[in-house]
Formats: C-alpha cells, structure tokens, sequence
C-alpha cells in the first residue's frame, strides 16, 4: 500500500500554476465574450481582440494539457485527500470536490473547444454555466484551506505552499 499522504513538489507547482492559468481565463473573460461577438458578427478581430482570443485559447488548452498530466501523476502515485486525515463525510465530500474539480475543468475546456474552434454555438451558454460553477468550486475550496489553517490550525494549506512538514 502506497504510504504516501502529500502531494509532492511537482503537483503542488502544477496546482499553482493551474490556479494563475484559470485566474488569467477569468481575467480574460469579458474581452473574450466581446471578441466572439464581433466574430458572430462578421468583424473583423482588432489586434488586441486577437491576442485576447489566443491567450484564452492557449491557456484553456494548457489547463487541459496540465490536469490530464495531473490525473496521470494521481494515477501513478495516488495521495489520499486531507493527508489521509479526513473520513467518512468530510472525506467524502473533499474527494468529490477533487473529482469535481477535474471534471468542471475538463468539460470548460471541452466546451470552449467545441465553441470557438467548431463553431458549436449551441455550448457557450454551458461554457458561461461552467464558469460559475467553477467560480462557487474555487470559493468553497478556498474557504475550506482557511478553514484548515485559521480552524483547524493543521498543515494541509502550509503543506500546499511546500512549507509543511513531511509526511
């Protein structure tokens, strides 16, 4: 049995970095919306419109690149969630947020695909449903490390950081 209970140094980098790539999509939200109006429309793109269209589509497929490698590295060397710490509901609960947090992420890549490079009208009002949902998912996991730290007072967000103890 695997007794490994953190994630280790490249999962952790990989989380920060898919945490700065989705707050860039964020970022680049409203400029995205108006670019793909003006594409609906028949204008053309302005310079800028077309740095905002590829920044958000390169950063959208770096996030899927980055979660399947992920899912692999889970996969390979699997951490249970909360250290091993957490059980029955709590466990549960933080094991689906986990999970969720794949599947939100995959599906907004998945649709934003099909919408601006299959011309998949049809899932942009689900793509602007996945935002939300994966905003109120960052807030709930946000609150919960705060909860761990300020409550709890255990290592899991110091552990997050790389500046938790070893276990």
């Amino acid at each position: 049995m695997n007794n490994i209970t953190r994630y280790g140094a490249l999962q952790r980098r990989l989380h920060w970095v898919v945490v700065v790539l989705v707050g860039s999509q964020y970022v680049l939200q409203a400029p995205m919306k108006a670019a793909m109006s003006s594409l609906q429309d028949d204008v053309q793109l302005t310079a800028l419109d077309f740095l905002v269209t590829t920044l958000h589509t390169w950063g959208g497929a770096a996030i899927g690149a980055i979660m399947v490698y992920r899912l692999w590295l889970r996969w390979q060397n699997p951490v249970p969630v909360g250290n091993g710490r957490l059980h029955g509901l709590a466990g549960g609960v933080a094991r689906g947020m986990h999970w969720g947090f794949y599947a939100v992420l995959m599906f907004m890549v998945a649709s934003g695909t099909l919408h601006y490079y299959f011309d998949q009208h049809w899932v942009a009002s689900w793509h602007e449903r996945g935002e939300w949902l994966l905003l109120i998912m960052i807030a709930i996991h946000g609150l919960a490390a705060m909860l761990h730290h300020f409550w709890k007072k255990d290592d899991v967000l110091r552990q997050m950081w790389g500046s938790g103890p070893q276990h």
